[in-house]
């Protein structure tokens, strides 16, 4: 997870998560370097995904965001390795001990967020809607030939 995000609502969000995640066997590892926007996660050793979406009703329900999902033996080994690298040199587990006793504003503040977060996907059909601008990738002109060196081959014009 980021460790200190470009907004602080969403670590005070997330921190509320950490006992329950933690409870459940969760290891939590928070990246320090810099803000980061991207996601990984690596289910079993086939399936992972890799994008920009956060799995929260406001994410789902407002935001563009994109996934790819690849289901691939050797592409999750080597995300894995890559990702045990980063969490040994650019993270810290958070333990939670670390996180101390939930006072009764803690509590009540929970609450809240939670319940606005299971509701929101119900008021955001609320807000205005706006068809989605795709057009279709056109290219505009013929692909040319390539030569074994990389180059483009002359064609004749009629």
């Amino acid at each position: 997870l980021q460790g200190e995000p470009d907004m602080p609502i969403v670590k005070t969000a997330a921190s509320m998560l950490y006992h329950h995640l933690l409870n459940a066997g969760v290891k939590i590892h928070e990246y320090c370097e810099r803000p980061l926007h991207g996601k990984v996660a690596v289910v079993d050793d086939v399936w992972s995904t890799v994008g920009s979406s956060n799995l929260d009703p406001l994410s789902l329900s407002l935001n563009l965001e994109a996934n790819v999902i690849i289901r691939d033996k050797d592409f999750n080994r080597v995300l894995t390795e890559r990702l045990d690298h980063l969490m040994r040199h650019s993270c810290k587990q958070v333990e939670a001990e670390a996180l101390g006793e939930w006072s009764g504003w803690r509590l009540v503040r929970s609450f809240f967020v939670f319940h606005f977060m299971r509701w929101y996907p119900s008021w955001a059909g609320w807000l205005p809607r706006h068809a989605p601008r795709l057009k279709p990738a056109v290219p505009t002109e013929p692909p040319r030939e390539r030569g074994h060196d990389g180059s483009v081959a002359q064609t004749d014009a009629a």
